[in-house]
C-alpha cells in the first residue's frame, strides 16, 4: 500500500489540479475517499460538496522504493519472436495508417493470396 506520504501528496495534488467537472467547485479534504491500491495504482473516489457528483480516479505513484516492480507483460510469443519485435520497435501513425488503407482496398480478410 503506498505510505502515508504518497497519500498525502495524491490527496494535495487532485485538490490542487483537479475540479469538480459538473460545477467546477475546487475539492476539500473530506471530499476525497481513498479506495485502495493495486500496484503503482491508487483509486480514490472524490464527491463534490457542492453538486454532490461522485468521481472515481485512477492515479498512478510512482515509489522511490526497489520493491516496486514493473510487472512483464503477458504474451504469447517465443522469446526469439520477442526479441524480434522488441528490435523493430514501436508501431509508428504512419504504419497504422498504411494498414487502415490496406483494409479499405482488401474487403474480405487476410489471405497468402492477397
Amino acid at each position: 500500500m503506498a505510505g502515508k506520504r504518497y497519500l498525502q501528496q495524491i490527496i494535495g495534488n487532485l485538490r490542487e489540479y483537479y475540479k469538480c467537472p459538473s460545477c467546477s467547485t475546487n475539492y476539500h479534504l473530506d471530499d476525497i475517499k481513498f479506495l485502495g491500491q493495486i500496484d503503482v495504482y491508487c483509486f480514490v473516489q472524490l464527491t463534490c460538496h457542492a453538486c454532490s457528483l461522485p468521481v472515481v480516479a485512477t492515479v498512478s505513484i510512482e515509489e522511490d522504493k526497489p520493491a516496486v516492480r514493473k510487472r512483464a507483460a503477458k504474451t504469447d510469443l517465443k522469446r526469439s519472436e520477442n526479441a524480434k519485435f522488441k528490435q523493430l520497435g514501436p508501431i509508428t501513425s504512419g504504419e497504422i495508417a498504411g494498414f487502415h488503407a490496406y483494409l479499405q482496398t482488401h474487403p474480405g480478410g487476410f489471405s497468402s493470396n492477397d
